[in-house]
């Protein structure tokens, strides 16, 4: 009952033309949900004609989204998009139709860019969002078929250091033609159009609210280490880089944003270890001066999680079969 009555609420706002939270930053906990539609007719394109502009919210504990479709009322063509997803995932990515790019269809974009992200900018892109684009450019490797014994993962990203501190992330969206990420980041939504020569453009939502703060590590030495709820990032000389972000997919993250996902965070020298939750335990080693990431085999570190130190020179963990201390030599073996 009450969820159905924050969908009308929501769903109103936006007839109103005002903003309100898109419920796939899962901030509360969930989006709401009950599948209610709300019908806007206007003249969103300035030609004369009424268009017709459909909203539904929908969802439920671990999913939802948007689901919008805005008809021509001149041609009678129907444009129709989804933001529905996992609330563990940072992204969505929605391709759309390339004639939306027209000058003349600039109003129609906008009523949909309004309908799918309530409340939600387009803004550049920042550094949070250029690594997790960044990591899902690159193939994910699989060491251990290559007989490494150490990581079960390896991402790769390109180091990128900006003036000034990081900042705490916000949600907000983009329009992207990266064909690199069109084609290698996996989309679930069937309700949204394929990428082809029709659809040769997307919008990439980023809700990252979800990292909530982003706050110093107690560490010494020149190079500071920021934690947020789900990344990681250095700064070193008055400038900062991200270095690690979770995502559903990617790292296997928690089923919902709103749980954290970085349990502690460890500096030592150029690498950073980062005892990661999701599914199961993960510990993540990342060397930010090479731009990789290796996610440690799970015969090191269990999946059920455990202890780890660092001291000279040397990664002591606890609870695993095969918990003997694994050198930095050989970490950083592994991670070339």
């Amino acid at each position: 009952m009450i969820r159905n009555l924050l969908a009308v609420l929501a769903l109103s706002v936006l007839a109103a033309g005002l903003s309100v939270s898109g419920p796939a930053s899962d901030t509360t906990g969930h989006g709401p949900s009950g599948g209610q539609e709300k019908i806007i007719k206007r003249d969103f394109d300035g030609d004369g004609f009424l268009d017709t502009l459909t909203a539904m919210v929908d969802g439920g504990s671990g999913f939802g989204g948007d689901f919008v479709t805005l008809k021509d009322g001149r041609t009678g063509r129907t444009f129709a998009y989804s933001s529905w997803g996992s609330y563990g995932r940072f992204l969505r990515l929605i391709p759309f139709d390339d004639d939306l790019m027209k000058p003349e269809n600039k109003g129609f974009r906008t009523a949909l860019e309004e309908a799918l992200f309530p409340g939600i900018p387009q803004g550049p892109i920042e550094n949070s969002l250029a690594w997790l684009i960044d990591a899902y450019s690159h193939p994910v490797e699989e060491p251990e078929a290559e007989g490494n014994p150490v990581f079960s993962q390896k991402i790769r990203f390109e180091p990128r250091w900006t003036e000034g501190q990081p900042a705490p992330p916000t949600s907000y969206y983009v329009v992207t033609s990266d064909e690199t990420l069109l084609r290698g980041y996996p989309i679930y939504q069937e309700d949204n159009p394929a990428v082809d020569s029709a659809h040769r453009q997307a919008w990439l939502v980023y809700y990252g609210e979800n990292h909530a703060t982003l706050e110093p590590v107690p560490a010494a030495g020149d190079v500071t280490v920021f934690q947020s709820a789900h990344g990681i990032a250095v700064s070193e000389g008055g400038r900062s880089c991200w270095l690690f972000v979770n995502d559903e997919v990617l790292t296997d993250g928690p089923a919902k944003l709103r749980w954290p996902s970085i349990k502690s965070v460890l500096l030592s020298g150029d690498l950073v270890f980062v005892h990661h939750a999701g599914v199961e335990d993960h510990l993540f080693v990342v060397d930010f001066r090479a731009g990789v990431v290796g996610r440690l085999n799970p015969e090191i570190f269990p999946a059920s999680g455990g202890g780890f130190e660092v001291r000279d020179g040397r990664l002591f963990l606890r609870g695993g079969p095969k918990a003997g201390p694994v050198t930095f030599e050989t970490i950083r073996e592994g991670l070339k």
